[in-house]
This record gives structure tokens, sequence and C-alpha cells, in this order.
């Protein structure tokens, strides 16, 4: 009996009940399982009774002023595709009913639950999108229709007919003069995605004009701002010839515009414009309106177009030496000095990689001042960036006089005030280390470098931690036992606080991978039999840790570690805190 009264139950009815429910939760959950009716229903009554239903009270009282409940359907056409056995044909006209709802959320919804539909059955676009299109694009009695059409143009163009095309792109010119101004900010904002889809023939024929047209909006600077990003993709369409006549002109009226997010616009594509305009014409027409953006009165602007250099060094074809020196570095004393913390920032952002580009004597003889500037800059964001290139820089200058001044300033900066530029002045340490060699480490940065094992901050004891590998490996063997392991050993006392004496542990298998397995039975197992004797049970734990990985990667010796490491384990075992005991019984296990 229970088996017939669950075969009789009506899902259809249920799930009209429940979307009539007066409770939001239950109304909207019950949208959101549609698919489980309809996987409950079956291919052939979802496509004759459910979608009917739901698309008829869809468009009633009260469910028709229900954003929510609205919005839940737009999602769930999508959904209902896989269980209507291919008759995706049917979700299209209510789809296009939610397209022209008068709220965003609806809207967009629907249009990406018809661009779902469609990349399924692409076929479905000739004779059932198409229509639709025309329709929302034609639609006068309220503008959002006409807003939905920009958006499906794209997708539309994509998988249509070449007899449609036309139609197409003529429909894409009239919302682009929309007398609605949300409508033609709409058709902007779709522009990028429409042309890289048409024929170049297409563009050049009936497109370009709309494109010229709407850089010059006078009302709305999101349309200008649309241009420029759809000038990224005509550039790369169009031959050198075909972009002076109709592209150029829109770049340099925009980087000159008198709305600064047009400007900043062209000032954070500035890489990208390059490299689709290509060398030649970035050459003879986009450097003087790059040096204005430059020097542009707002400091976004300025920020934006000295951050975009790096990104221009790095393109396939990138800025060469001579635009460097001709066209940027002239700005850079002034730039040095400007106002703005951040643009001060991006600077020392970029010099780096300039110094690269440009190589030892310009570098050294128009950029060094600057760089030892900025390393005393008042704003620690600005010292962070240009010591974070130091080893760069350094590279680039080679072993010269010049270099000492700038490692006394180096010297200087891992004192600083803020410990991001601590830490990031000891991560720059080991590449010094391998350029300058063991003299001038020793004498330069060996004493500021050890010193951040005991700083106050523990990112910066952790990176110098860290890099203290790299320079055990650059230095070798000898120089790590005879001279850097007695400095480390000396920092392990007693009359420090504990952290410093966990910082010696952490160290200690960083520079153990340069030593023989005499040198470490001779050297670090002392230590650590030492650090197990600790009176703060921290220590304690870290140095059974700190055994646990050396007998893990190394081979102490069976003497070793039958004779000094098994005993005080076996005696940690016993051990008053309960977190030394687990480290020490997890260390013998493996003696």
């Amino acid at each position: 009996m229970a088996g017939n009264a669950g075969a009789e139950f009506n899902y259809l009815e249920f799930f009209k009940e429940e979307i009539r429910n007066e409770n939001a939760t239950i109304k909207i959950g019950a949208v959101n399982n549609l698919h489980l009716i309809a996987s409950a229903l079956g291919p052939q009554r979802t496509v004759n009774e459910l979608i009917p239903y739901v698309v008829q009270v869809v468009q009633e009282e009260p469910l028709c002023n229900d954003d929510e409940f609205l919005y839940s359907m737009a999602r769930q056409y999508a959904v209902l595709s896989d269980y209507i056995n291919g008759h995706d044909e049917l979700l299209i006209a209510p789809l296009e009913h939610l397209a022209a709802q008068e709220e965003t959320v609806i809207r967009d919804q629907a249009i990406q639950s018809l661009c779902k539909v469609i990349e399924k059955r692409p076929a479905l676009a000739t004779d059932h999108l198409v229509p639709t299109l025309h329709r929302l694009a034609t639609k006068t009695d309220f503008f959002t229709a006409r807003v939905s059409a920009c958006a499906l143009l794209p997708l539309a163009y994509r998988h249509v007919k070449e007899d449609q095309k036309a139609g197409l792109r003529k429909a894409f010119t009239m919302l682009c003069a929309d007398e609605t101004p949300m409508v033609r900010r709409a058709a902007a904002h779709r522009m990028r995605d429409f042309v890289s889809v048409c024929a170049k023939q297409d563009l050049l024929t009936d497109l370009i004009g709309v494109y010229k047209q709407l850089s010059q909006e006078d009302t709305q600077d999101t349309i200008r701002v649309a241009c420029v990003h759809a000038t990224l993709v005509i550039a790369k369409m169009l031959n050198a010839d075909e972009n002076r006549q109709h592209t150029v002109s829109v770049i340099k009226e925009a980087a000159e515009d008198r709305s600064w997010r047009v400007r900043l616009t062209v000032a954070k594509n500035f890489d990208q414009l390059c490299q689709a305009f290509g060398p030649e014409l970035t050459a003879q027409k986009l450097m003087q309106p790059f040096i204005q953006l430059m020097k542009d009165n707002e400091q976004e602007v300025r920020k934006e177009a000295v951050r975009v250099i790096e990104a221009c060094l790095n393109l396939p074809e990138p800025l060469t030496s001579e635009q460097l020196q001709q066209h940027i570095l002239p700005q850079f004393q002034a730039l040095g000095l400007d106002s703005a913390q951040s643009v001060r920032a991006a600077l020392a952002q970029v010099l780096g990689p300039v110094a690269r580009a440009l190589g030892r004597d310009v570098t050294q003889r128009q950029l060094l001042s600057l760089i030892s500037d900025l390393m005393k800059d008042e704003f620690h964001d600005v010292r962070l960036n240009i010591v974070s290139h130091a080893g760069l820089v350094c590279e680039v200058l080679s072993v010269d006089g010049m270099v000492h001044s700038l490692l006394n300033t180096v010297q200087n900066l891992i004192m600083d005030n803020h410990w991001r530029i601590r830490q990031s002045v000891v991560e720059q340490v080991p590449k010094l280390s391998r350029l300058f060699g063991m003299e001038m480490f020793q004498s330069k940065l060996e004493t500021i470098f050890l010193s951040s094992l005991r700083d106050s901050v523990h990112s910066v004891r952790q990176a110098a931690i860290q890099h203290l590998k790299e320079i055990a490996d650059t230095f070798g063997s000898q120089w790590t036992v005879e001279h850097l392991l007695p400095k480390l050993v000396e920092q392990y006392s007693g009359s420090v606080g504990y952290a410093n004496r966990v910082t010696t542990l952490h160290v200690l298998p960083q520079v153990s991978g340069v030593m023989t397995s005499d040198q470490l039975g001779q050297y670090i197992v002392p230590l650590l039999i030492k650090a197990t004797k600790d009176s703060v049970p921290n220590v304690r734990f870290c140095a059974c840790r700190t055994i646990m990985w050396m007998m893990e990667h190394h081979n102490l010796g069976a003497s070793t570690i039958n004779t000094s490491i098994k005993p005080c384990l076996t005696e940690l075992e016993h051990d008053p805190d309960i977190d030394v005991q687990y480290y020490a019984s997890r260390a013998l296990m493996l003696c």
C-alpha cells in the first residue's frame, strides 16, 4: 500500500502549492529544487506540463512582481535544460521575458541562462536567438530590453549564419546610437566582445564609424573608457596604416581626456596598447601621450603610468633602451620628488627592472643617486619597494666603488622601524652574498644579517632562518663550520630570551646541508643535547623536533645516536610537559 501511495504522489501539484506559499523561504526553496520535480516527472511531462505552467505563472500576479522569485526562475531555466530531452527551444521565450525585466540582477541571470542554453545547443541561435535578440533590441516600452540585447549580441554573432550577421551588425550600430544613455553604455561595454568575433572587413565597413562616434561621447566617461578597451582588440586586427587612420587618434585623445578615469585606463593598459599597436607605432605615436600621463595632475594616473613601465619591459617586443633614455628617464627625477607617496613607491618598484634594461653605465650615471635617495625616503613603502630590488640593482652595477655606498644604505635599512623593510633586506642578502663574495659579506652584511635572527618580529627571524641555507651553500662547508657555526652557537645562551634559543635550533637544519656526518656529530649534536635540558619546555620540544629532522635527513651514526641522543630522549619521555613527552617519544621511534 505504501508503494502505491508513493506512486500516486502528484509532484506537479506539490510544486504548485509550494510556489504559492506566502513563506518566501518555502517558495524560493521550491524553485531552487525545480530540477527534482522535473526529474520525477520525466522529460515528456516536464515539456508538456511543467514548463508551460512556470512560463504562465511567471507572468501572472502575484509572482510576476516577486523579484527574488523571478531571479531564481531565471537561474533554474538553464538547469531545466538537462531534463527536457533536447527541447531547449522552449526555454528561450521565457528567458526573453525575464531579460526585459526592470531589475538588473534578473536580467543578468536571464542572459547568463540564455548563454548556457545556446552554448549547449548552438544550432538554436539561427532560428530562435536571433529573432529574440531583434525583438529585445527594438523594444521601445522600456530600455532594459535593449540593454539585454547588447549583452546577447557577441554570443549570437558567433553562432549564426553569414546572411544573418549583417542584420546583427546593424542592430549593434542602432544600439550604439540609442537615445537612452544606459543603452549606449551597455553597447559600448560589449563592443570589445562584439568586434572580436567580427571579420576585419565588416569592422572597417560597418563598425569603425560607431567606434569613433562613441569615443567622442560627451555625457558618459565610462563609454570612452570602454572605447579604450575596444581599441586593444581593434588595433590587433588592423595593420599600421589602418591604425594610423582609425585608432591612434582615439588613444591620443583618451590620454588627454578631461575625465581622469579615461586617462587612468590608458595608463593602466599602456603595455597592452604597445603590444596591440606594435613597436613601430608605439615609438612614433604613443610615447608622447605616455609622457603626458606620467606628468598628469591626478596622482592615481601618474602612479599607474609609472607602474606599467615594468610590464612594458616584459613584452615580447619591449621598450628599447633608446626609448627609455629618450622618453622615460627624463621624467624620473621629477617623479622621485613627487608629492604623492604612492607615485614615489611606484617609481621605486620599477627602478630595478629599468636598471636591468639600461645596463651598468646608464644606471650608474643616471639612476644611482635616485635609487640612494629613494632608499632614504620618509615613506616606508618607497623604501620597501626599492629594497626589494637591491640585489638586482647591485647585480647590474657589479662590484665597484659606487656599490659600497649602496650597501651602506642597505646596512642602515636592516635596522629600519618597519619590519617589512627589515624582512625585505634579509631576503636580498643571499643574492648580494653571491654577487660580492665572502669578504664583502663578512665586512658589510654578516653582522646585521645575524642580528636579524634576534629580531623582535617573527617574520623577520623566519626570513633570516630560511635564507641562511643559501648563504651556507654559497660559501661552502669549511667557511660554515669554521666561521659561521661558532657565531650561531654564540647566540644560544641562557641569558637571552627563549625565543632566540628556539631560533638557533631552527637555524641548525638550514646549515647542516653542507656538513659531513662527523661535523654534525662534533658541532650540532652537542648543542641539541644541551637544548634538551633547557629550563623552558618550548626549547626542549623544539630540540626533539630538530633531532627528528636530523635523523630523517642525515646519517648521524649509530655511535652518536646510542651514546648521546637516545639517553636524552629516554629521559624526556618522563618530562613534566606533555608536548615534550610526545616529541621525545616520536624521536625515539627513529633511533
